[in-house]
């Protein structure tokens, strides 16, 4: 593999000493706040499911704590657990064997944790089925 050097790079070229990007000592930096974050609109049917975390309440760090949350959640529109579905941490799932659950860690893309009622289940999403 051939190195290439940074001065043959066309994107750092643009920021030369003639007004491109310098910051001293004496520069402040100022951080986007969580309400100043652009959120990518295009995933609002993830918007939908219902979750347990919401603005205010802090991750639970038990697994009675998670099932604390479970008892006080609303059970409305709760969607089915389906193999081939993303959940994220706090999401509250029916599963027909366990019944309500809500997702205490997403483990990877394919993994998450799920505390239910009577149990803690480890259990697989974004899964297609085969065909």
């Amino acid at each position: 593999m051939v190195k290439k050097n940074i001065e043959d790079d066309p994107i750092i070229e643009e920021f030369d000493d003639d007004g491109g990007l310098e910051f001293d000592q004496q520069d402040e930096l100022d951080f986007a706040t969580d309400e100043e974050l652009v959120i990518d609109e295009g995933d609002e049917e993830e918007d939908l499911v219902p979750s347990v975390l919401y603005k205010g309440v802090s991750r639970p760090k038990t697994d009675d704590d998670w099932r604390l949350l479970l008892m006080e959640a609303s059970r409305e529109g709760v969607p089915t657990y389906q193999l081939s579905d993303a959940y994220r941490d706090g999401s509250l799932i029916r599963h027909p064997l366990f019944g309500l659950g809500v997702v205490s860690k997403v483990i990877s893309t394919r993994k998450m944790e799920v505390i239910f009622e009577n149990s803690k289940k480890l259990m697989a999403m974004n899964l297609t089925q085969p065909t």
